[in-house]
């Protein structure tokens, strides 16, 4: 981030390939970006794609359905993306901007990155004190949260599979992130609403496709500018 700028710019994807980032003038055809995120159920190869045309890692979480994944064309062994930083359980921070990131979706049957709302609580949970010595040290523990699924709010789904998970609205009134950055509903068209404040002051944006998200810098903890 450029000293002085008033923001960090957040480049947020999820779910579906928008042909603003699958292009060949990407990432020039973008305001400069410091932050990349990736909230899931995007195709690996689309993420190596990123990876190796922008000027910044993109951090990304698996979603629940292993679009994550590339296939090795000699050995045909799933591996995971190049040039790009797993997130899951994770505080990773990239110009000045912290981010946790939490894997898959509430359990809706077997499957992977598929978990109970207990066992999204005890993963939480076994970050405290982590999260604690981030908040001493910086004053918030995390700026973003990045995840798959939603929380309860209006960005859950109406059906069963897309619920939210109610210990990402506990992370809220616990942590207080400054954006939680999610996927797994996917939205009617790109003017569909897709965030909104919840009650604990958290800005939640669903990254379907693309989105932009301005972060100012006096909410970064990083003191970044």
């Amino acid at each position: 981030m450029p000293r002085g700028a008033a923001n960090a710019r957040i480049l947020a994807i999820a779910d579906a390939v928008s042909p603003f980032v699958y292009s060949p003038n990407f990432p020039d055809n973008l305001a400069p970006l410091d932050v990349i995120l990736s909230a899931g159920d995007v195709p690996g190869d689309t993420l190596e794609f990123v990876a190796t045309k922008a000027r910044v890692a993109p951090l990304y979480v698996l979603g629940n359905h292993g679009d994550g994944y590339i296939r090795d064309p000699d050995t045909d062994a799933l591996r995971l993306p190049g040039g790009c930083v797993n997130a899951h359980l994770r505080l990773v921070e990239v110009n000045g901007v912290m981010v946790l990131g939490v894997e898959g979706s509430a359990r809706y049957r077997d499957g992977p990155q598929q978990y109970s709302e207990r066992e999204f609580a005890s993963m939480l949970g076994r970050l405290t004190p982590r999260l604690w010595l981030s908040q001493k040290r910086r004053g918030r523990a995390v700026d973003v949260l990045l995840t798959h699924a939603p929380p309860l709010g209006p960005n859950a789904g109406a059906d069963y599979p897309h619920r939210g998970v109610p210990a990402f609205n506990a992370f809220h009134r616990r942590w207080r992130p400054a954006v939680h950055v999610h996927g797994h509903v996917h939205l009617p068209d790109l003017n569909a609403a897709r965030s909104y404040v919840s009650p604990e002051g958290v800005k939640v944006v669903n990254a379907y496709e693309f989105t932009l998200i301005d972060l100012p810098r006096d909410q970064v903890s990083g003191g970044v500018g």
